[in-house]
């Protein structure tokens, strides 16, 4: 029986190339969607309202502290999950033309 050692096998290793600068050079051109700017003061209001802490209203939404800390800085690139799950755990909208008023 004979054992024939591949090398490089099984490793995920690309070189650089003409596809990599393409990649980069199509990034540029990407507009990532921005937080409407009440938005998170709408969170910070909701959540002081409910005494709750970032940490606490993370571990109720499922996401990590740095998450809700991105939302109530305003640096998150929005994600519609994320803010469904800040909607129902605050009660307040965070999307459309009502932001920060409670839901019905």
């Amino acid at each position: 029986m004979e054992v024939h050692t591949k090398y490089g096998a099984g490793q995920n290793k690309v070189l650089g190339g003409a596809n990599q600068k393409k990649i980069v050079e199509s990034e540029e051109d990407i507009a990532l969607p921005e937080l409407n700017p009440s938005v998170p003061q709408a969170i910070q209001r909701a959540r002081n309202a409910l005494k709750m802490t970032q940490k606490e209203l993370a571990f109720k939404i499922n996401e990590r502290p740095g998450v809700i800390n991105e939302y109530e800085s305003g640096s998150a690139i929005p994600s519609q999950a994320v803010l469904s799950k800040l909607e129902k755990a605050l009660n307040v909208k965070l999307r459309g033309k009502e932001i920060g008023r409670p839901l019905k």
